[in-house]
């Protein structure tokens, strides 16, 4: 029997790991249910529920083999107290690995007998023959019974189960505490390992607490650490089913660090938190020190400097032209940092076009901090610079780059981008290509990383020269096509505007050939047999005549996202088979060969891809490539260097599994999504173009042994989920030179030619100005300002923003702003209103959403007349971090009217 595990906070003496895990003379668990197979023939009461073959208890264990994705077994019916203190544990074998998944629940009411979704757990097993227990820790309390679980077993090979069982460990005392020292945390905290998580060590619990989650936004640990990786926030909440997590980067220099972890990126922080945990990866010689964990109200620790990016801000400089550097900086601390100082040294000969110090006034925790010089050098060659950031109280931090100076090429200038040059390959090679930057607010959370800015600016993504550019800079580095991710649902399109008034509209379109990559990830009962005859009808009038659609085996090609999208909302593979047998009948009828349909995901093992092959798919492919190596971590953080070693086996796996499907593989261009999710995303940290051009290489030589043509690229320019080689300041074109040298033929290759070398550009899309007070003083324009459907009539007319109630929620509201609480405390506004009522106002923040606690009211009067009113902020704790939003609901009831003259953040 496993026994309760007490946490000794400490290093090894022997240097070994950092998280000791001493087994305290504890009560022993206790099994409230179990089943084992062990008696030849009897099931002990399990049921099953479908794709299973060869079923039968023999020789100690339940027997079968999985015979599609999904097989079911059920259990009989029982009945437990749900508590979160409980666990399951299963022993079982498995011949191939593979995923499986655990279902509760308390009701056998609904669609499916009671299971959900949101009542399970998903986990792999090892697929090397030999038994293992997996253990389990659901945190199914908020159902407050369980009374029948669903285990979907190993999903594909064979597969043994010797016995499932349900165990409670013994509870212990609760505990008001929100905050803990390294004492407290070695005496009261307790370690659970579970199959998730299990390579990456234990989880660390806290005793149960009783924290109320809107009232503490942060978890602040202070910790040491030697080595690099990750560690893994966990939170369980009273009435939400599992746990969620985010994970964080570790600061692997042994120095005491502050970690403050905002609970905004866990879905499950809500209502009242009964446990957290944390998880530290316990490597082997790895020092580990956890000074103390606090759930907090604010963030805490002293101010702490990051250099987040230091280096060229643009990716391609001239010789004897000026030349910008970037810093960002962030404080990981609590407390602000004030006039930061950031200084540049260059090299002799180098000439600073402006001030080498730079200062910065505060920097929070909350928003980063850019500064930029310009530098001019007559010399070619790699500049050695180097920065140095300090304020008072903190510690100083330093780093160096290379800025490499490249002769301007002896072309002249050009009223529009030159003619592309292709360049020759054997190969036919495609990217993804995401059309997703119209708008400048589209590309703000990228600005607060520069290393990812492209050459071509925070361009406008509709303009058709821009498109050519990226046409050019594609073609002369080998890639033939694009597939664009085109968004269609039930007749809805949007995200066209790059295909349609771009490239759609580029002069030099003939060279790059696309087809359609359909992102049906829509809501469920969304497909149907009539919407599937128009979206065909739309790719048949508007795209396959093109002379630029790309073909394979001389019939348009149509990249599908999700396939079992479709087979689920028809019913079934059969019935999704008939739309695609129409799709081919439409095709020939309008004069094409067909569609050459070809599966972005569904292959993942031979009986899905048999269905796809009824259905009436020829290919498949993928939208990246890093998912073995993210599954091998057990960590949403992992080198990207890993890609070098399990990308060739992904490519055999997944060409076993899609047999009877021509597979194009897939070179991954990376992943690090934190501009879009923060802590919450995974990242494959440290690609460079040496480690892509080497994965680029051990593409082309998968496809040379196995007489590929065809080769997926990732995406060019998914800027926010860090998926991009389209030149960008940090490498400029060297990603792109990575596809040219691995798959090109050698020769005559063109130069690479940017905007400024021919004198065009720049492209980008005017700035939008931050604004804190909006006056109302052109006619027809909101300044941002909207309103929801209980408010008619919105208008700007003769200074005044007006608009009238139609229902009892009225809402006026502003989001995309940025604002630090902090600096501005107090809003100020000038009201006519024909009610006396009280007024609410409301804000969310970087870490807090709406609600009644981030707001406040004001008692306005109904007389007709203006009138001043203000409303200080600072009264409010949850005024603070980033705001990015504001609502006003300017009455409680229909047809109240109202106009505001102004309203002025100061």
């Amino acid at each position: 029997m496993q026994r309760a595990k007490k946490l000794t906070w400490n290093v090894w003496a022997c240097g070994c790991a950092a998280l000791l895990m001493s087994v305290a003379a504890q009560a022993e668990d206790k099994t409230l249910v179990e089943w084992r197979f062990d008696q030849t023939g009897d099931l002990r009461g399990w049921q099953l529920g479908g794709l299973i073959a060869d079923a039968a208890v023999r020789d100690g264990a339940l027997h079968g083999r999985a015979t599609g994705s999904d097989p079911i077994l059920f259990s009989p019916l029982f009945e437990i107290a749900a508590a979160p203190e409980q666990y399951v544990e299963i022993c079982a074998k498995s011949t191939v690995p593979a995923m499986a998944e655990l279902y509760w629940t308390e009701t056998l009411e609904g669609q499916y007998g009671g299971f959900s979704p949101q009542k399970h757990r998903l986990f792999h097993t090892q697929g090397d023959a030999q038994f293992h227990v997996y253990r389990l820790w659901p945190f199914w309390h908020a159902a407050k019974k369980i009374i029948r679980l669903r285990f979907d077993p190993p999903n594909a090979g064979e597969f043994e189960i010797q016995w499932i069982r349900i165990a409670e460990r013994a509870p212990i005392a609760g505990s008001p505490a929100k905050a803990w020292t390294r004492d407290e945390l070695r005496d009261l905290w307790r370690a659970s390992g579970d199959v998730a998580e299990e390579t990456q060590g234990p989880i660390a619990w806290s005793p149960p607490l009783a924290v109320h989650a809107a009232e503490h936004p942060f978890v602040c640990v202070r910790m040491a650490t030697d080595r690099p990786g990750s560690g893994r926030l966990f939170c369980v909440s009273s009435d939400q089913f599992g746990w969620d997590s985010i994970t964080f980067p570790l600061r692997p220099d042994g120095k005491l660090h502050s970690y403050n972890l905002a609970t905004s990126g866990l879905k499950n922080w809500r209502d009242e938190i009964i446990r957290i945990g944390l998880q530290v990866p316990a490597a082997a010689g790895a020092s580990v020190q956890v000074e103390s964990i606090e759930v907090a109200a604010e963030p805490g620790g002293p101010a702490e400097l990051q250099l987040a990016y230091f280096g060229p801000a643009e990716g391609i400089n001239r010789a004897g032209r000026p030349a910008g550097v970037t810093c960002t900086l962030r404080n990981l601390g609590g407390q602000v940092a004030e006039n930061v100082t950031v200084r540049l040294a260059v090299p002799a000969g180098v000439k600073l076009l402006d001030s080498a110090e730079k200062t910065i006034d505060r920097l929070s925790l909350y928003v980063p901090k850019t500064v930029e010089w310009k530098i001019q050098a007559e010399t070619l060659g790699k500049l050695d610079l180097a920065v140095t950031a300090a304020a008072a109280q903190t510690e100083p931090v330093s780093a160096t780059a290379a800025l490499e100076l490249t002769p301007a090429p002896n072309v002249p200038k050009a009223s529009y981008v030159p003619e592309p040059q292709p360049v020759r390959s054997k190969y036919e090679i495609g990217a993804f290509y995401f059309p997703g930057f119209p708008t400048q607010e589209k590309w703000a959370p990228i600005r607060d990383y520069p290393n990812r800015k492209p050459i071509l600016g925070w361009y406008d993504e509709s303009n058709p020269e821009c498109a050519d550019w990226q046409i050019k800079w594609a073609v002369e580095h080998g890639i033939n096509f694009y597939m664009v991710d085109w968004y269609w649902c039930q007749g809805r399109r949007h995200l066209e505007h790059w295909l349609h008034n771009a490239y759609g509209k580029a002069k030099y379109r003939k060279y790059l050939k696309w087809a359609v990559m359909w992102a049906n990830h829509n809501p469920p009962d969304t497909h149907s047999a009539d919407d599937w005859r128009k979206v065909t009808q739309y790719w048949i009038d508007n795209y396959f005549p093109m002379p630029e659609y790309y073909r394979i085996d001389g019939r348009p090609a149509v990249f599908i996202w999700a396939p079992q999208n479709v087979r689920r909302d028809l019913g079934g593979s059969s019935e999704a088979a008939q739309l695609y047998a129409a799709s081919q009948q439409m095709a020939q009828a309008a004069g094409y060969p067909g569609i050459y349909f070809v599966a972005m995901s569904s292959h993942d093992n031979p009986d899905r891809t048999k269905e796809l092959i009824g259905e009436g798919y020829e290919a498949a492919t993928t939208y990246h490539g890093f998912q073995l190596a993210h599954r091998r971590a057990r960590s949403d953080r992992f080198p990207f260097a890993d890609l070098l070693e399990t990308c060739p086996e992904l490519w055999r796996q997944a060409e076993e599994s899609a047999r009877g499907l021509r597979y194009l593989p897939i070179v991954d261009t990376g992943w690090d999504s934190r501009p879009w999710h923060g802590d919450k995303s995974i990242v494959a940290d440290g690609r460079t173009p040496e480690l892509f051009g080497k994965l680029c290489r051990l593409a082309r030589q998968y496809a040379d042994q196995t007489s590929k043509k065809i080769i997926a690229l990732g995406p060019v320019n998914e800027w926010g989920e860090g998926s991009y080689i389209e030149p960008y300041a940090e490498y400029g074109f060297q990603d792109l030179d990575q596809v040219r040298e691995a798959f090109c033929e050698p020769g005559d290759w063109p130069p690479n030619l940017i905007p400024s070398d021919v004198g065009l550009g720049p492209y980008d899309l005017p700035p939008v100005a931050a604004k804190t007070a909006w006056e109302f003083n052109t006619d027809g324009d909101a300044e941002g300002w909207s309103a929801n459907g209980d408010v008619a009539e919105l208008a700007v007319k003769d200074g005044c923003l007006t608009g009238r109630s139609t229902g009892r929620d009225p809402i006026v509201q502003i989001s995309g702003i940025q604002i630090e609480a902090d600096c501005l405390q107090r809003l100020a506004f000038r009201l006519r209103s024909d009610r006396d009522q009280r007024m609410q106002i409301f804000w969310a923040t970087a870490v807090a959403g709406m609600s009644e606690r981030t707001s406040l009211g004001v008692q306005v009067s109904g007389d007709g007349q203006f009138h001043d009113y203000e409303l200080d902020f600072s009264q409010s704790r949850h005024w603070q971090g980033v705001v990015k939003s504001l609502r006003i609901d300017p009455a409680g009831e229909p047809d109240a009217t109202f106009a505001f003259d102004y309203v002025r953040l100061h």
